[in-house]
Formats: structure tokens, C-alpha cells, sequence
């Protein structure tokens, strides 16, 4: 099938450079990484590779039928314009099957089509197809494996008892509800999970969902029995009442929400009871909770409970230096070294700030060195504290962090659970907008300035050598300037 896109002129100078076919299309792929979601890509896009390229054609070859038609359906026009701005001309674009799948599956039989021959010859289908189908019909992308989660100290018991319940769905941990910081990789290990059980137990039904998924669906099942669609209660409560395994991420999401809470009560309870592996996880734990019911919360709490903490730095190397070599990325081990030392926030930060040398490097056509990667990352690192943020809005983060009261911070009592989050509130406040420490003490409460300089030091010092205090402190910011 050939198709054809309407492109934009080419620009004046063509900031791609790419030696081969090979390297174009991992510049394309770059490209269009950019414009899907994480799930897309790794499941659908990622799986094609060029074929040959003949002057302004192009032969994309897909791992199997499954992906082909999904691209041509669906992604098209997104992998046509990245194609168009590498290449910077009209390109005429062939999609296929690789060849040893067109051996292996072919369509015909002696120059008759399946359909002719009957249904005792049609052909058998792909395993890897099949279960990539299953994989995307539970809402999981099948990039997300064991097999490429790193392991350090930070994730280690959380690894272990993933791939536990992986092994024996409903019998050893039941339920398991994993918590940590934004981009830790909750949500890898979660899919990794549903991987594992729809590789080795095809026969199980797997449900993914977010807790913003559950409820939006929630939402259309009550519009729908009241005249407005098709997609009734019934069918949303089958769909998740009769999983083997249920995986809800971001289970915060309904807190406040009572409809959906009572909805998820009846969920969890009719799964547990049958025996069904049930995985939770939460950007915190339950005991901090404040608008979700108790008697939900209790129900996290029978089963065992994860924390997931911020990877060290030998984690972070091991992270990217397997990007690079799944990748084949030309990065130095001293520039990944650097990088991992340099981003110590988050997986995900991490993984953007290696994105961002990359790409640096390929718009200059420069050799990738450690001065070009603390260039890309001078730029990320400066942009993001250029947000104008006020000690209020700092104040009001800490508290929704804390599940407290600015009264309480601002407050007289020294209780543990008011002076961590009082001295965080002092650290911030002083870090983000270097206020004055006469001043930070009159906005919390009229408190001396020695006070505000102690708490600011100790916080300081804990985030050096408290792993705990560095992730607090790490998720307060990323709620400041995610607002």
C-alpha cells in the first residue's frame, strides 16, 4: 500500500544528519516519540525498522499484520510528517511485513486465500501478534517487562514481590498496593506484572486501568443507563469483577470522588472474595489518605504495602546505560555517568535529560561529550526554576503533601507529624525564592530567624543522607511546579 501526505516546505538548513538508513530512522523514531504516548510507541511504533530506501521512497517493514494495520489506520500521518522533516522532501512511503513473518505466515496456499481453502487450513496466528492483541485489550504495553525494569536498592523488595505475584496471581500477596514519588516506576512494575501472567497463563483475563480511567468509565456507564449510549453499569462491572487479575494505577485519583469510591468498594470486594490478584498503586501511602473512605483505605492495608524510593546513583548509570545499548546511542559511559549524577529526581527526569543530550547532539552534528551534555542540561535545569513560585503557594504544597493544615505549620505545636513538614515548608521557601530568614519566620507564624535557619539546615543536610527526606522534598517540588 502506498500513501501519499501533503508536507510542508523544506526548511533552509536541515538540522538532521543521519549516515545511513538505519540512523534515519532512529532520528524518525526520535521524532515521533515525541508525539505519542509512551504505550504507543513502545507497543506499535517502535516495532518497525526501514527496509530499503530508493531515492524518495521509502520500505517501512512492521513485525507482523497486527502492527502494520495499525499504523496505516491510526498513526499514518504522524510517521509521515516525521519522515517529511528528516528527510526534507516528499516522501512516497511502502509499508510491509519483514520477511521471515511473510515465510513463516503467508497469506495463501498454493494461490488460494484462507477463505477459500476453509477454516482447517487458515492459517495459525502469530503468537507474538496474539499476545500483543491481549496486551492492548488490557490497557498494557507490552514494553513494559521484568526483563527491562532495573533493579538497585531503591526497588528491590518491590521487584520481588512483583514478580512473586506475577508467578501465583491471588495466592502469595493479595492485595499489593506499591507506592513512591512521580516517576519511580510504579507504573512499569504494574504492567510488568500483567506481561508476565498474559505470556505465561494466556488463558487469564488481565484489567489495567488509572484511577482516572475507572472513573471517567464510571462516569459513561451512568450517562449510558440513563438513555445517552450503549455501555451500561452491567457491562462496566463485568468488565472488572470478572478479571483474574485487576491493576489500577494512581489509585488517588478518586479520592473525593464518593460515586466512584462506592463503585471500586464493591470492585475490590467482589475480587478479593473470589480470590483475584488485586494491584494498587498511589503516589502515597494509605495511612495518608484524607478523601478516601476508611473502610477502602483498611482494605489497602490487608494486604502488604511497597514503598518504592528514589533510585541511587548506581541505579540511574544501570538505567541508561541500558537505554543506550538497546538503543545503540552514541554515548559515552562518562557522559551517561554525568547525566545520572546530574538528574537525581526522578526516572522520568532522567530519562528526559538523556533525550535531551541526544537531541542536542544530533541538531549540532557534534560529537557528544560531557560539555555538550551539561549544555543540554544547563538549559533543562535552568527553564524549569524560572517559574516565578510565592512562599504561599509553596506553603499550600507542603500541607496537600502532608495531608496538614497551614494553620497547623504556622501553629505553636512541635508534635513529629507538624515540625518535618514545618522545617520542608522552611527549606523550600528559602531554596525556591531565597527569602530573607526574618522573613520566612514572619509568614510561618512570627518564629525567629534562627529557627527558620536551623530548619533550613537540617533539611538541607537530610537530603544528602536520608533517602525518605531527599524524595519528599523531590515530590513537594514536583507539585509546585507541575500546578
Amino acid at each position: 500500500m502506498v500513501h501519499f501526505v501533503k508536507v510542508s516546505p523544506p526548511i533552509a538548513h536541515n538540522m538532521y544528519r543521519y549516515k545511513d538508513s538505519k540512523d534515519l530512522w532512529k532520528q524518525v523514531l526520535a521524532e515521533i516519540q515525541l508525539e505519542v504516548t509512551p504505550m504507543v510507541f513502545g507497543s506499535i511504533i517502535s516495532r518497525t525498522e526501514i527496509e530499503k530506501e530508493i531515492e524518495n521512497e521509502l520500505y517501512v517493514a512492521c513485525t507482523d499484520e497486527f502492527i502494520k494495520k495499525n499504523i496505516e489506520k491510526k498513526y499514518l500521518a504522524i510517521v509521515q510528517d516525521a519522515i517529511n522533516r528528516v528527510r526534507e522532501t516528499e516522501t512516497k512511503l511502502h509499508f510491509t511485513i519483514k520477511k521471515h513473518v511473510q515465510q513463516q505466515m503467508g497469506t495463501k496456499v498454493e494461490n488460494k486465500t484462507e477463505k477459500e481453502m476453509g477454516p482447517l487450513f487458515q492459517m495459525q496466528q502469530d503468537p507474538q501478534e496474539a499476545f500483543r492483541e491481549k496486551a492492548v485489550k488490557a490497557g498494557i504495553s507490552p514494553k513494559f517487562t521484568f526483563e527491562n525494569y532495573i533493579t538497585g536498592s531503591s526497588n528491590q523488595l518491590a521487584f520481588a514481590i512483583a514478580t512473586a505475584v506475577a508467578d501465583r496471581p491471588g495466592e502469595v500477596y493479595n492485595p499489593v498496593f506499591f507506592y513512591s514519588g512521580v516517576g519511580l516506576g510504579k507504573t512499569h512494575l504494574v504492567q510488568a506484572i500483567g506481561n508476565k501472567i498474559l505470556k505465561s497463563k494466556p488463558g487469564t483475563k488481565v484489567v489495567y486501568t488509572t484511577g482516572e480511567s475507572f472513573t471517567n468509565e464510571l462516569v459513561d456507564a451512568i450517562q449510558s443507563g440513563k438513555g445517552k449510549g450503549r455501555y451500561t453499569s452491567n457491562d462496566f462491572r463485568n468488565k472488572y469483577r470478572k478479571a483474574d487479575v485487576f491493576l489500577i494505577d494512581d489509585i488517588q485519583f478518586i479520592a473525593g470522588k464518593e460515586a466512584t469510591q462506592e463503585e471500586f468498594f464493591h470492585t475490590f470486594n467482589a475480587l478479593y472474595m473470589a480470590q483475584k490478584q488485586i494491584v494498587i498503586t498511589s503516589d502515597k501511602p494509605p495511612k495518608d489518605f484524607t478523601k478516601i473512605e476508611e473502610r477502602i483505605t483498611s482494605r489497602f492495608n490487608s494486604g502488604i504495602i511497597v514503598d518504592i524510593q528514589l533510585p541511587d546513583v548506581e541505579t540511574r548509570v544501570a538505567i541508561l546505560r541500558k537505554r543506550r545499548d538497546t538503543s545503540q546511542d552514541p554515548l559515552t559511559n562518562s557522559v551517561i555517568d554525568y547525566i545520572a549524577e546530574t538528574v537525581v529526581s526522578n526516572i522520568r527526569e532522567l530519562e528526559g535529560a538523556y533525550t535531551q543530550v541526544l537531541t542536542l547532539t544530533r541538531t549540532t552534528g557534534g560529537e557528544i561529550t560531557v560539555d555538550i551534555a551539561a549544555q543540554a542540561l544547563g538549559k533543562t535545569v535552568a527553564e524549569r526554576p524560572k517559574k516565578l513560585v510565592n512562599m504561599n503557594q509553596i506553603l499550600n504544597a507542603v500541607c496537600t503533601y502532608y495531608a496538614i493544615k497551614s494553620a497547623d505549620i504556622k501553629g505553636k505545636k512541635r508534635t513529629q507529624e507538624l515540625v518535618v513538614p514545618r522545617q520542608v515548608a522552611m527549606y523550600l521557601i528559602k531554596e525556591l525564592t531565597n527569602t530573607p530568614f526574618m522573613s520566612i519566620g514572619d509568614f510561618l507564624g512570627g518564629r525567629d530567624h534562627t529557627t527558620i535557619m536551623h530548619g533550613v539546615e537540617k533539611i538541607g543536610g537530610e537530603t544528602v543522607t536520608k533517602t525518605k527526606t531527599r524524595q519528599d522534598v523531590a515530590n513537594v517540588k514536583q507539585m509546585i511546579f507541575s500546578e
